[in-house]
């Protein structure tokens, strides 16, 4: 028999929020009937916090919340911050030089906080066009990143071809400086994601393990893309999304709907409140 579902463990995009980034109200409702039932339910994303709290609070999720693929756990309402990993100076300055000699599209996030957090220094054209113009109010143009950068920043991200930016990576050999994070592929490019050491969305599993007293086999996680690859292997329940990537769906023990039909909702109410 299938243990007790004690925590449930959400991505966001391409998950919790449809395509065009809106919150289906079947979702809300069926995270504050498992909140209700006394289950723990808390997100585990990519996004900064700024572009995850206003989901936060529709939420009221009065608990650490995992953000920037874990380099950041940190619980809003208290401000109390769980882990912090930043990307070292000198590792975001080395990788910016390598994409410029491979002419792939970079982008600096300096700070955990700050509401212009990304910073480039060209334009991009390509397929996730989409994914800079949501963020549109947290870019800054300007003349170089690199007087950005000052000891320590979040994360810095490439796009482009994946061949060239798995040039940069191999040619970077920073296993213990950095964590490389596959995100995305879209047509023929790719996005990836360089934070500090030992980041991850399976790294942060032990962190909420321990806050809220459960065991792996007694989470949900639900995901859909590349960076969710790593969590998905280590909890009890792995669901991937109707529209996630085939190695996510592979890797998972049941497939939900899709993003755009509430397919959280339809996970929780089969397997946390058994409603289905």
């Amino acid at each position: 028999m299938r243990p007790l579902i004690k925590l449930v463990l959400i991505d966001i995009d391409g998950t919790l929020v449809r395509d065009d980034k809106t919150l289906p109200e079947e979702n809300v409702d069926a995270i504050k009937e498992a909140l209700a039932s006394g289950v723990v339910v808390t997100l585990v994303t990519g996004r900064n916090y700024g572009s995850t709290k206003t989901i936060i609070d529709t939420l009221h999720l009065d608990v650490p919340v995992v953000l920037q693929n874990g380099a950041f756990i940190f619980r809003p309402y208290s401000g109390e911050i769980l882990r912090k990993v930043g990307l070292s100076g000198r590792i975001a300055k080395k990788i910016i030089d390598l994409s410029r000699s491979q002419d792939v599209f970079y982008i600096l996030y300096k700070d955990f906080f700050d509401d212009k957090d990304m910073v480039v220094d060209n334009d991009y054209v390509g397929p996730f066009e989409s994914y800079l113009k949501h963020n549109e109010a947290r870019l800054q143009k300007v003349d170089n990143v690199m007087d950005f950068i000052d000891s320590e920043v979040a994360e810095v991200a490439l796009l482009g071809d994946e061949d060239k930016i798995l040039h940069v990576i191999d040619a970077m050999d920073c296993e213990k400086e950095c964590s490389v994070i596959k995100s995305l592929t879209r047509q023929n490019e790719a996005f990836y994601e360089f934070f500090g050491p030992k980041v991850g969305k399976g790294e942060a599993l032990n962190y909420l393990c321990q806050h809220f007293n459960v065991k792996p086999e007694e989470i949900m996680f639900l995901g859909d893309a590349y960076n969710d690859m790593d969590l998905m292997s280590l909890v009890g329940m792995p669901v991937a999304m109707g529209n996630a990537v085939e190695e996510l769906k592979r890797m998972a023990k049941a497939v939900t709907k899709g993003n755009n039909d509430a397919g959280v909702a339809w996970a929780i109410r089969q397997y946390v409140l058994r409603k289905v």
